[in-house]
Formats: C-alpha cells, structure tokens, sequence
C-alpha cells in the first residue's frame, strides 16, 4: 500500500497538466495494482479546498469525484466511514467539508454536541452555537 498527496489526487481528478496527470495517474494506477492507495483524511480535506476554491467545483461535483474515488477497488480510506458520512452530509449541507469530518469523528467519539462560532455549521441537530454577548 503506498499514501498519495493532495496535489497528486488533485491532479489524477481535474486533469490540469497533462505531464503531471500522466504521472499521477500511472503512479495510482501501479500503487491499486501492487496492494492499493492509501488516502489521509487530511488529503481529502485539502482536495476539497483546492477543487472548490482553485477550480471553482460546486458541493455537488466535489461529492461525485470524490465519492467516486474513494469508492474505487484498491483505495483505503483513513476512516472511511466517517469519511463517506461527511462527504453526503458536504453534499448536501452548508456547512465545510472539515467542519462534517469534525463532526463524524466527534460522534465516533460519542463527544457530541460539538461547539462552534460557525452559523452554518450550527444547523446540523448535534452541533450547538455559542452565542456571543455584546460588550457593555
């Protein structure tokens, strides 16, 4: 089993540069061949930010491309359950793709509520919001 890189992962989903695409993509495909590809939460949170802020990807594109390579034969995922969660919840939520991993691993925990600033966030029933007080 060998580990990817964001910028590699990146590469093998948008196709931008065809010399590193290429790379990228014969790496992969050698890595599933030889024992699988190995896929750090912390990759696919940085994925999302590339593809939805340097390529402009909607929640919904994001959700396709990713669920479709996590769901790949030889791909392992770091959590994969809380991982898939997330993403559906991203999908269709308001919320960042990080914010709904911090939440599937809290419930993984059984540390719930989780305890935000973020509005967006808060919408989801086992986060709370906490309310600042104006100063005097």
């Amino acid at each position: 089993m060998e580990t990817f890189d964001t910028n590699v992962v990146v590469r093998i989903l948008v196709e931008d540069d065809p010399q590193q695409s290429f790379a990228a993509l014969s790496r992969w495909r050698q890595a599933l061949e030889a024992g699988g590809a190995f896929l750090p939460r912390l990759v696919l949170v940085e994925a999302v930010w590339v593809l939805r802020i340097s390529y402009g990807f909607n929640r919904q594109a994001i959700h396709g491309v990713l669920d479709a390579l996590l769901r790949t034969e030889g791909v392992i995922v770091e959590d994969q359950p809380s991982v898939l969660a997330a993403l559906a919840s991203y999908a269709t939520g308001s919320a960042d793709f990080s914010d709904y991993l911090i939440l599937e691993s809290a419930r993984a925990a059984r540390a719930l509520p989780v305890h935000t600033f973020d509005q967006r966030f808060a919408r989801h029933a086992d986060v709370s919001l906490i309310v600042t007080e104006a100063s005097p």
